[in-house]
């Protein structure tokens, strides 16, 4: 079967001709969700794939991603967990491309997660589909990480947490990261491991207070502003980690989607904690899980 896609995220748009799970053909552009205004996505979506449409009249058409959010196309209501491709496939949202043919959105998920707040994603599920983990636990890592419980190949319920951006927000807009200098030396990433772990047994001090200590340290030279940014990139993933352990239990294994070098960083992490963990890589996923729901859109 070939089916057309477009991985409309907040800063990029991505599109696919793809035939079952190979890659035919793709495209991109920096015209992401957060670049567009109301009614702009059609003739994004036309000019990056309009080859496609006219080549593969008969070609499914999926849009996954944040094109589905309050800033996208069209506003897709989630979806709720427990889900896997079926439910999803049942909640997409068409949109017109014109000419009597149709797109799909896919929905996203929401879930109340074990710590009793409402938690949402768009995109990751269809990652963790991708994946062929039927039962076990999977981190997507990206600007914000999501810990996803898998049950008989359906999303069961997941966590997302703050890591990327509380990162990028201490190290471009606060005093906490001001003092770091380059080159940075990644000796800092372990002390920041160590204090997240010292963090998480009885004699608990608080991740904010450790995040002021991580400055003080610098300017009352216990630390070297080389190893600060690291620093604080373990503290917080050191962190999430114990957040997703808290919520999910200690697997034996966790599957990892990222870009290599982030994910080497959560393998080393994780290993801390007697963890295997295993790289996914996130294209193939992602064309997988597509797979999956389209296959059973188009059975329904």
């Amino acid at each position: 079967m070939r089916f057309i896609v477009a991985d409309w995220g907040t800063t990029r748009f991505r599109g696919y001709l793809i035939e079952n799970e190979t890659v035919l053909d793709q495209v991109s552009s920096e015209e992401g969700v957060s670049a567009l205004r109301q009614g702009q996505h059609r003739d994004v979506f036309l000019r990056q794939c309009g080859s496609w449409l006219q080549a593969e009249p008969d070609a499914p058409v999926l849009l996954v991603g944040m094109v589905g959010s309050r800033e996208g196309w069209v506003e897709a209501p989630y979806a709720s967990c427990p889900a896997g491709p079926a439910e999803i496939a049942q909640a997409l949202v068409p949109v017109d491309l014109g000419n009597g043919r149709k797109g799909y959105i896919i929905p996203g998920l929401f879930c109340e997660p074990a710590s009793g707040a409402a938690d949402v994603m768009r995109g990751e599920e269809t990652l963790a589909m991708g994946t062929g983990i039927e039962d076990g636990l999977i981190c997507s890592a990206g600007t914000h990480p999501k810990w996803i419980l898998m049950k008989n190949g359906r999303v069961e319920r997941f966590a997302t947490f703050m890591t990327g951006e509380m990162y990028a927000l201490l190290r471009e807009h606060s005093m906490i990261g001001r003092p770091a200098t380059e080159p940075q030396d990644p000796r800092g990433f372990d002390r920041g491991l160590d204090a997240a772990e010292r963090n998480a047994g009885e004699a608990r001090a608080g991740l904010l207070h450790l995040l002021f200590s991580a400055r003080a340290s610098v300017v009352s030279n216990r630390m070297h502003s080389s190893l600060l940014a690291p620093y604080l990139s373990g503290l917080l993933t050191g962190d999430e980690i114990n957040g997703a352990l808290s919520q999910f239990g200690r697997p034996s294994s966790v599957t990892i989607l990222a870009a290599p070098e982030r994910a080497e960083l959560y393998v080393h992490a994780l290993e801390r904690h007697g963890i295997r963990a295993e790289i996914k890589d996130t294209q193939q996923a992602l064309i997988a899980g597509l797979a999956r729901i389209v296959r059973q859109h188009s059975s329904a």
